[in-house]
């Protein structure tokens, strides 16, 4: 299928994991650090024009317009969109860095907080910046459902 920026494409995933109760599966996928292992391999067969290259700064390239794409997870934390370089533990966000990066790329926002139902958004990194500039790179989860509806 297609992708157009700022529309909202929803899913419902089946996922399993050996003998795993369904609800113990979903839980961990909740967690976006696990599911998006899964999801980054997942939108090139939803969105087929994609192509997984696991690159600094990006995961995806889109096979016509080369533009950079970078999978970012919406959770009960909000969604970050500063460079996973940048994040962990003794990590700082350097602003003027993370925005110079937002402007060069696109995101590919995915809302996990309701797994198995997975919402998927293409957002301009530009846009990002405008929509949210004091928030430390974040979109926070009070403006999740106006940011996916």
């Amino acid at each position: 299928m297609e992708y157009e920026y700022n529309k909202t494409y929803e899913f419902n995933i089946e996922a399993g994991f050996g003998t795993l109760p369904k609800e113990t599966v979903n839980a961990v996928f909740q967690d976006g650090r696990v599911a998006s292992h899964f999801l980054e391999r997942q939108l090139e067969v939803w969105f087929p024009k994609l192509t997984f290259v696991n690159a600094k700064g990006y995961d995806h390239v889109d096979a016509d317009s080369g533009r950079q794409l970078d999978q970012k997870s919406f959770t009960k934390s909000g969604m970050g969109f500063a460079p996973s370089a940048m994040l962990g533990a003794g990590r700082k966000i350097n602003l003027d860095e993370a925005h110079d990066h937002a402007n060069t790329i696109d995101y590919i926002a995915c809302d996990v907080v309701d797994f198995p139902r997975v919402r998927v958004r293409f957002v301009r990194g530009d846009k990002l910046i405008q929509e949210y500039p004091a928030k430390a790179c974040r979109v926070p989860f009070s403006a999740r459902e106006s940011f996916f509806s």
